[in-house]
C-alpha cells in the first residue's frame, strides 16, 4: 500500500470516528434535559407557557421524564396554536390577549408502593375568564408505571357508600362556602363517583403511609364556574376496607391537618 493511500485511508477512518462521536453527542445533548429539569417555559406576544415541578420528583426519573416530556410538548403546541389563532384574529381586525397555560405539578404523598402527583393547570385563551383543571396519578414504585384508579380498590369492591361520603362532602364544603345549606341536586349537577374521579394521595400522621385520599374536582365538575374547584378529603378508615389487598398496608392512621383552604 502507498503512503498517500495509507493516509487516505487513516483520514477516512479518523473522520468516521469523528462522525460516529458527533452523532453521539448529538443524540446525548437533549435527552438529559428531562432528568434534570423541573421546569419549562416559553413566552412572546401570542403566549406565555409555564411547567414546574418539584425537585421531590427527581427520586423517580422515569414518572419525571413521562411527565416533563408530555408537559414540554403539550406546552409548545399550545404556543404554536396561539400564534395561528393570533394571526387570523388580527387579520380580521381583532387585537386578541396574550394567551397563557401552566402546569404545575406537586407530589403530595409517597408510601413504601405508592407515589401521588398531580398537576394544577391554569388556562386562558381569549374567553370570558381562565380555566382551571387537574391531572393527577398514582405511581407504581414496583412496575414504574401510572396506577388505574380501579387498581387502587380491590376486584369488585362496592363503592357505594364512599361515593355517597363523597357527595356528602361536596354538599358540606358548598353550604360551608355559601354560608346555607344546599344539596347537590339543588346544582343541577349529580354526585360523581369516586372510581371517576382524580385522587391524589394525603400523608399520614403514621410516618410513611397514606393518611387520606383527596378527591380533585375542577369548576363545571360538581357546580357551577363560580363555585371554583373542590378537593375533598376521605379519610383511609371510610375507604380501607376496599383498598386491593396489594396497597392495604400502605393506608393507616389519620390524614395530616390541612393547611390550606381549597377554594381559595
Amino acid at each position: 500500500m502507498t503512503t498517500a493511500l495509507r493516509l487516505s485511508t487513516i483520514a477516512l477512518c479518523f473522520l468516521a470516528v469523528v462522525a460516529c462521536s458527533k452523532k453521539e453527542e448529538k443524540g446525548k445533548s437533549t435527552a438529559p434535559v428531562a432528568e434534570s429539569a423541573t421546569s419549562f417555559s416559553q413566552s412572546n406576544s401570542d403566549a406565555e407557557v409555564v411547567l414546574s415541578f418539584p425537585d421531590t420528583i427527581k427520586a423517580f426519573p422515569e414518572l419525571h421524564v413521562k411527565l416533563y416530556t408530555e408537559g414540554e410538548a403539550d406546552l409548545k403546541d399550545f404556543a404554536t396554536q396561539a400564534a395561528k389563532d393570533h394571526a387570523e384574529l388580527k387579520a380580521a381586525g381583532s387585537e386578541p390577549l396574550p394567551y397563557f397555560r401552566s402546569i404545575k405539578w406537586t407530589l403530595p404523598a409517597q408510601s413504601e408502593h405508592l407515589v401521588s402527583v398531580y398537576a394544577d393547570m391554569q388556562d386562558f385563551t381569549g374567553g370570558a375568564h381562565p380555566n382551571t383543571n387537574y391531572q393527577a396519578i398514582l405511581w407504581d414504585k414496583d412496575t414504574q408505571q401510572a396506577l388505574d384508579t380501579r387498581t387502587l380498590f380491590a376486584q369488585g369492591a362496592n363503592l357505594s357508600d364512599a361515593d355517597t361520603y363523597l357527595c356528602r362532602q361536596i354538599e358540606a364544603e358548598r353550604s360551608k362556602r355559601a354560608e346555607t345549606p344546599t344539596t347537590q341536586a339543588a346544582t343541577g349537577f349529580t354526585c360523581p363517583k369516586l372510581i371517576d374521579s382524580r385522587i391524589a394521595l394525603v400523608p399520614s400522621t403514621t410516618a410513611g403511609k397514606i393518611g387520606a385520599l383527596e378527591v380533585l374536582f375542577a369548576p363545571y365538575d360538581v357546580g357551577p364556574y363560580a363555585e371554583g374547584p373542590y378537593q375533598i378529603r376521605i379519610p383511609q378508615a371510610v375507604i380501607r376496607a376496599l383498598i386491593n389487598p396489594a396497597y392495604a398496608a400502605d393506608f393507616a392512621g389519620d390524614p395530616v391537618a390541612v393547611t390550606a383552604d381549597p377554594a381559595g
